[in-house]
């Protein structure tokens, strides 16, 4: 499931070419994490804001999967929308990634 954000931090490489940009990734996926349903499964967060931001929150679904199969086992509609949160993100992440390395291969 990881490998979605690692097509993120591929594209950053390749549009980048500093190992600096890819390391300054950390902050902003550190934010995603803090951001979503981590510490409390998203029926128990009380703020609606956080709820809200928790519902949008891609990495949300990605720890929910994980969530079910260490809590209530095999969660078909879990693991789906976890599978395809990642599936989504590691599309595009790779559609971005070869459109940097085309600009890549250009420059040089």
């Amino acid at each position: 499931m990881t490998i979605g954000f690692g097509s993120v931090g591929l594209f950053a490489a390749l549009r980048t070419g500093s190992g600096e940009a890819v390391q300054s990734l950390f902050p902003v996926f550190f934010v995603f994490l803090f951001l979503s349903s981590m510490s409390l499964p998203r029926n128990l967060i009380e703020t609606d804001w956080f709820r809200t931001v928790a519902t949008y929150n891609p990495v949300s679904y990605l720890i929910e999967a994980i969530r079910s199969l260490l809590i209530t086992g095999w969660d078909g509609e879990a693991l789906a929308l976890g599978f395809t949160v990642a599936g989504a993100v590691l599309v595009v992440g790779m559609f971005a990634a070869t459109a940097a390395l085309r600009t890549r291969l250009v420059r040089t």
